[in-house]
């Protein structure tokens, strides 16, 4: 008697009539580059199907032909829609790649830049692999705090932030990266949570000017998503660095040092400021060759 093997297939497996890894791709890139973001619709378009497939980017070059499952094609439209109403691909993925690290992020928390990376450079520089405190201000997801205890494992970090949703990003992202037992996360405003003198402060903190933050959500469309109170400080954007290196006096040790990110048109403000308790000043450019973080030393 002959018999008949009958291949189950779930639903989820279907690609009877569904587009190849090259289609979607191109797709995907045509509705995009009517997005808010046009300039990265192919990247982003490339990112986003290699999320939903689970492979690297390079597979998707790789395999044109291969054929998206029923499923996988739903998710990937998906994503693809909300990328076009602007929402951040780092939001979609629920991770953004920061300092060689992976940081959770949600809408909880500012997303990390790569001119961030700059200032734990710098961070890092002054430390030269001494034993020292250091300060995280505002820390949001921890990627500076997280960054620099994952590279320098003798420093002892503090992380504040006033956003108890933000710090429990934060300590998840520590205990992600391996180093929950060096980093402690206190609540409060800017410096209000330490008492003790430390011997470096690291800031990155909300420096766009309130009237200028309905243009930049325009051209960085991720803004319209982030929390505001992590972008914008008020008339000139310097309303938070403004309070936060008033409290620097307070905390600093001798010959310690602070690090302001900062828009580079902020820059000779951020100098004055530092230098006004008489800090000493240096700046330090960003990799595309504009100041960025402005160091000031106690002496």
């Amino acid at each position: 008697m002959n018999s008949t093997i009958v291949e189950r297939v779930s639903p989820g497996d279907d690609t009877s009539g569904m587009p190849t890894w090259g289609e979607a791709r191109a797709a995907a890139t045509t509705r995009l580059r009517s997005a808010p973001d046009p300039e990265t619709a192919a990247l982003d378009a490339d990112v986003l199907l290699a999320y939903v497939l689970g492979v690297g980017k390079e597979a998707l070059f790789a395999h044109p032909e291969r054929e998206l499952r029923s499923a996988e094609n739903a998710r990937f439209e998906e994503l693809v829609e909300r990328r076009g109403r602007g929402e951040p691909v780092a939001y979609l993925r629920g991770f953004k790649e920061f300092y060689g690290l992976r940081f959770l992020v949600d809408p909880r928390v500012l997303i990390p830049r790569p001119e961030t990376e700059v200032l734990v450079d710098a961070a890092r520089e002054f430390i030269a692999g001494r034993a020292l405190t250091v300060v995280d201000v505002g820390t949001g997801s921890g990627a500076i705090a997280v960054a620099i205890a994952a590279h320098e494992d003798r420093v002892r970090v503090i992380a504040t932030d006033s956003s108890r949703d933000a710090l429990a990003v934060a300590d998840a992202n520590a205990l992600a990266n391996g180093v929950a037992d060096r980093v402690e996360f206190r609540h409060g405003d800017l410096l209000a949570p330490i008492s003790e003198r430390v011997d470096i402060v690291c800031a990155n903190l909300p420096y766009l000017p309130d009237a200028s933050v309905d243009r930049w959500v325009g051209e960085r469309s991720s803004l319209a998503f982030e929390p505001r109170a992590a972008v914008v400080a008020g008339a000139d954007g310097l309303d938070v660095i403004r309070r936060c290196v008033a409290d620097l006096p307070r905390v600093l040790a001798p010959n310690g040092a602070a690090f302001f990110e900062c828009d580079p048109p902020q820059v000779a403000a951020v100098v004055q400021l530092l230098e006004s308790p008489g800090l000493s000043t240096r700046v330090r450019h960003d990799l595309t060759g504009r100041e960025r973080v402005v160091i000031g030393q106690r002496q």
